[in-house]
């Protein structure tokens, strides 16, 4: 593989992929969180309301990382978030999509590794994302809806830090693969539950911490720009 160390030689079972800073170079749901805001769907008061969820729970953010908030989904039809959502999908890939990932994705698919985005991503921009790209697999956010409209919360666990690692043995166990016969592409520190669980990882364009954990274990590293969420 030109891409991708493979574990002794051999092609994974599962090729785990974050989306946010390893397939993408920027933040899909910060990109959507705007673009809702453009299009005048998501109302200033309900972007203020967005805002004060942080501010109230800051001790929330530090545990969750800063995408736990989906209260700016509240009280807006799922047809409207899922339609703009594609429309995002295809700006996304056309204008921020890192082409080394793209590259390992297409190159182990082709050798019969089963691809898999993991992401705590929201999964309508998710989906939209992996049907235009040889994803087998989705796992990302899935908000909440009750009586036709969301309700700001997030059903079962958000692909994030620890539940993404969690997730990850869940898929493995379905379908009777092994984590060290897997790989993981992570960008952040949060990634790196994941990348410690699998028999190899890459980190591609990362922060100043995974950078380092990626050396002590010897782990492929892209280089580039990290993505920044501030």
């Amino acid at each position: 593989m030109d891409t991708v160390r493979l574990i002794d030689g051999v092609v994974p079972g599962i090729y785990f992929v974050d989306l946010d800073g390893t397939l993408l170079s920027i933040s899909s749901e910060k990109y959507f969180l705007k673009h809702l805001v453009k299009k005048g769907i998501l109302s200033p008061g309900g972007f203020l309301r967005f805002l004060f969820f942080y501010a109230l729970h800051p001790g929330r953010t530090i545990r969750e990382g800063k995408g736990w908030n989906r209260s700016y989904l509240s009280g807006i039809p799922p047809e409207a978030v899922r339609r703009e959502a594609e429309r995002c999908a295809g700006i996304l890939l056309k204008d921020y999509l890192r082409e080394w990932t793209l590259r390992s994705i297409r190159e182990l698919k082709n050798a019969g590794c089963e691809t898999v985005l993991l992401s705590a991503s929201l999964e309508y921009i998710a989906t939209g994302i992996a049907e235009n790209i040889p994803l087998d697999y989705v796992q990302a956010s899935s908000p909440e809806i009750s009586n036709g409209r969301f309700t700001g919360q997030l059903n079962g666990l958000r692909p994030w830090g620890r539940n993404k690692a969690e997730l990850m043995q869940r898929i493995c166990q379905k379908r009777g693969v092994k984590p060290d016969n897997c790989i993981a592409a992570g960008d952040s520190w949060a990634d790196r539950f994941i990348m410690r669980e699998c028999g190899s990882s890459v980190a591609v364009c990362p922060d100043r911490r995974l950078r380092k954990l990626a050396e002590s274990k010897s782990w492929k590293i892209v280089e580039g720009r990290h993505t920044k969420w501030a």
